[in-house]
């Protein structure tokens, strides 16, 4: 497994400044751009296209706190992916959550309550992240990743229903 803090040489850890990772990704990206090796060798140029891939993904992983988790606990050798089965606490709570943006549907200001709720939760769950990974926590880290994934996916969900709700006032007003 390839560790994506180094290649934009940061040091893996969970808690990261955006715009050093930004920074960083420039850097990297002038130095590895395959704009800069036109007239290098097709080797040289292969090189640099597959690097510039790498740091694209390295950038595009670490700047979402749920990819940089799941990369962190990666390079523990833990995965965490759809096959994840989560605990029966976390299962309850998130049925709860879903059930309440469900009934929610057809009431915008409860449903925009709801999401505040959620970004409240999520920002929770990255507090408790980086302090599991700062103490080397991983069993903590990996049960707050996956809830962390389950709290987007609610937010997916209350989001598309408030787009509904919005595309339906539209089109009465017409």
């Amino acid at each position: 497994m390839q560790n994506l803090f180094d290649i934009l040489s940061l040091p893996a850890v969970f808690e990261l400044n955006l715009k050093t990772l930004e920074q960083s990704y420039f850097a990297a990206q002038r130095q590895w751009h395959p704009d800069r090796f036109i007239g290098g060798t097709a080797e040289l140029r292969e090189e640099a296209a597959t690097k510039s891939m790498l740091i694209n993904d390295a950038y595009d992983t670490l700047k979402n706190p749920l990819t940089r988790a799941q990369h962190l606990l990666e390079l523990q050798s833990i995965v965490i992916d759809d096959d994840t089965a989560p605990p029966p606490a976390l299962l309850m709570e998130m049925m709860e959550l879903r059930e309440s943006i469900h009934e929610a549907a057809g009431e915008g200001p409860t449903l925009l309550a709801l999401v505040d709720d959620v970004k409240t939760l999520a920002t929770e769950c990255t507090k408790a992240l980086n302090a599991a990974f700062d103490a080397n926590d991983y069993k903590t880290a990996e049960a707050e990743t996956l809830r962390l994934s389950y709290l987007g996916k609610a937010m997916e969900e209350a989001h598309m229903l408030l787009y509904r709700a919005k595309a339906a006032h539209a089109e009465h007003q017409h």
